[in-house]
Formats: structure tokens, sequence, C-alpha cells
């Protein structure tokens, strides 16, 4: 048990131990994606805990990738401060946290976003409503938003970036031959 509790690494971050708390969507964001304070207080409270890394739940790269009304956004500049509270808060108490990013595709919530789109247009069981084949273009938008949550999270302090590419996310979607039918 004690190698538990000794420093390890991954790549070249550097943790105080084995105890890694993976990713859980915690709901804990306002309407623009803003973390809650009680977000901040959940994960200052895993680090004083003793979590070693914490991977915060996913986060939403561009607005028509927002899956639940309380999901916490990184597509805006504007969160940068709001986030790096978060990182903060837990490296004052020794842990290291890394950012989830990712794009609902498909499985965004029509309750939040006002179209759903999808590598291809097809219908699931669990739709609510048809999703809209993306277009070229949206592909690189969405290309570039993921660069730019990376950027946003290293100027927000996170110690690493997780890409959500699971689950019937967007980019799992890509990688499933049900979903993507496309041709280009």
């Amino acid at each position: 048990m004690s190698l538990l509790f000794t420093p390890s690494r991954i790549g070249n971050l550097e943790l105080p131990n084995r105890l890694v708390r993976s990713a859980t969507a915690e709901h804990m964001a306002d309407s623009d994606g803003r973390p809650q304070p009680s977000l901040k207080q959940l994960y200052q409270d895993l680090a004083r805990g003793g979590v070693g890394l914490i991977v915060t739940g996913h986060m939403y790269v561009h607005p028509s990738g927002k899956s639940n009304p309380e999901m916490t956004g990184i597509y805006s500049d504007e969160l940068i401060p709001s986030l790096a509270e978060l990182t903060d808060a837990v490296h004052r108490e020794g842990g290291r946290i890394a950012v989830q990013i990712n794009h609902g595709g498909m499985k965004a919530g029509p309750d939040v976003v006002p179209e759903i789109i999808a590598p291809s247009a097809v219908d699931a069981p669990f739709l609510k409503q048809p999703a809209r084949e993306m277009t070229p273009d949206e592909i690189d938008l969405l290309i570039d938003a993921y660069a730019q949550a990376a950027r946003r999270a290293k100027e927000a302090g996170f110690d690493a970036v997780q890409v959500h590419a699971a689950h019937g996310y967007l980019i799992s979607q890509f990688l499933s031959p049900f979903v993507n039918r496309r041709t280009d």
C-alpha cells in the first residue's frame, strides 16, 4: 500500500502520489459554463484530502457541444480567470489538475443547443431530434476549438489536458461507422 502514496510521473508531470480522481461530470457551472464556487470547493477538498491528480469533468470546447445545462465551459477566453481559480485552489493544496475537453456532437443537449450536429445526419434511438451533418468548415472550426481550449487550459494553469474521445461524444462519433458515413 505504501507505493500508492509515493510520488510518480506522467511524462514531465510530477505527481505527489498515485491517487487519481478520474473525470466525473459535476454539473456545477452556470448557464455560461462558468464554474460555480461549489466546484472550486470540491476540487480544493479533493486535493486537500490527498488526491494527487484531479481530472475535471468534461468541459465543452464550443457552445454547439454543450451536453447539459450545468456543464463547465472552456470555449472562451472570458472563462480563463474563473478556470484559473480552480487550478489555483488545487495547486495551493499541493495537488495537480488536468482538464478534460469535449464536444457533445449528437449527444449535445437539445435543451441547451439550438441544433445538434454530428459527422453525418443520422437518427439514433437516444436523440430527441435528428442530427445535422457537419460541413467541412464546421469540422475545421471545431478542430480549432479543441486547440484553443488546450491553449486556454495552459493559460488557466491546468497541468495537463485530456481529450475526451469516448462514450459516444463527437470524436468517438467520427470513429464510429454507425455515425460517421462521410465520404470526404
